[in-house]
């Protein structure tokens, strides 16, 4: 079982807590982005910037997001983005260092599947939809049918719809039996993520772990996340490592508060023997 806690209020944390043998300086840290920036069009807080940008310069620190790497730099500060040691754009299928793709994962979508989304927007019954509704990453498609740049009350008015007439389900089960080599997952309330079956978010782990070989992964990452295209990842996390789902800047501000004294030297952590496990 992974050491892995549902954050919900102040106190319950997982870092103070290591296991047998564990060296922190070999803690890799990967933070989502709709964790740190919860409205998909926001901008971070400037203080608490300050705060991360801090800590990505003493730990190895990674973003992983659904979104493209323009709208990564859209939420982020450059300080922030230029402390990180990269960022996985596009579900994982892009890898970035400051403003240089370094890994890249392409993909060519079928015309059948394109078609078929074609149809799928054409024949929804969702009276407002915004154009554009599809957003292509190098090796994923995005559809938001409220409109991939959409207001925050254009999407809870579709959500309100879709949560009466249940459309994105239906879609995603006739597409699971149109494209079985492709994988669709509801990455948000009011999107869905379409990627190829050749890929799996747990690559993100064995790219880290090529450039940090005896690290330990630290994820928090949102509950969303967690349960759609990140299941992968999370399924491919070793006992070793720590996951946390995390819903606000403050979760993760809580969880960094111990990491941040443990780095000053005010903190020591508290070692765990193997197979041991601890309720947050």
């Amino acid at each position: 079982m992974l050491p892995h806690s549902k954050i919900t209020s102040v106190g319950k944390v997982t870092g103070p807590v290591t296991g047998a043998g564990a060296d922190s300086r070999a803690d890799v840290f990967l933070f989502d982005l709709d964790a740190l920036v919860p409205s998909p069009f926001g901008r971070m807080d400037d203080e608490f910037a300050r705060y991360l940008t801090k800590f990505a310069e003493q730990r190895s620190c990674y973003l992983l997001t659904n979104s493209n790497y323009t709208d990564v730099m859209t939420r982020l500060p450059s300080q922030v983005r230029n402390a990180f040691a990269g960022v996985f754009a596009s579900a994982g299928t892009e890898l970035w260092g400051k403003q240089d793709v370094l890994v890249r994962h392409d993909h060519d979508f079928s015309d059948d599947l394109y078609e078929f989304l074609v149809k799928v927007v054409q024949t929804s019954a969702f009276p407002d939809k915004c154009s554009p509704v599809l957003d292509n990453g190098s090796a994923t498609i995005r559809m938001q049918l409220a409109g991939t740049r959409s207001t925050a009350n254009q999407r809870k008015t579709y959500l309100a719809w879709e949560r009466q007439h249940q459309e994105l389900p239906a879609i995603m089960k006739e597409f699971q039996v149109r494209f079985p080599d492709h994988r669709v997952y509801r990455d948000s309330d009011t999107s869905l993520l379409i990627m190829p079956a050749s890929f799996s978010t747990a690559l993100v782990r064995s790219h880290i772990l090529k450039r940090h070989k005896t690290a330990r992964l630290i994820s928090y990452l949102a509950p969303q996340s967690a349960a759609s295209y990140a299941a992968p990842l999370c399924e491919a996390l070793l006992s070793s490592d720590v996951l946390s789902e995390v819903t606000a800047p403050s979760d993760v501000s809580q969880l960094l508060s111990y990491e941040m004294r443990h780095l000053s030297g005010a903190e020591f952590p508290v070692t765990l023997p193997v197979g041991a496990l601890v309720e947050a």
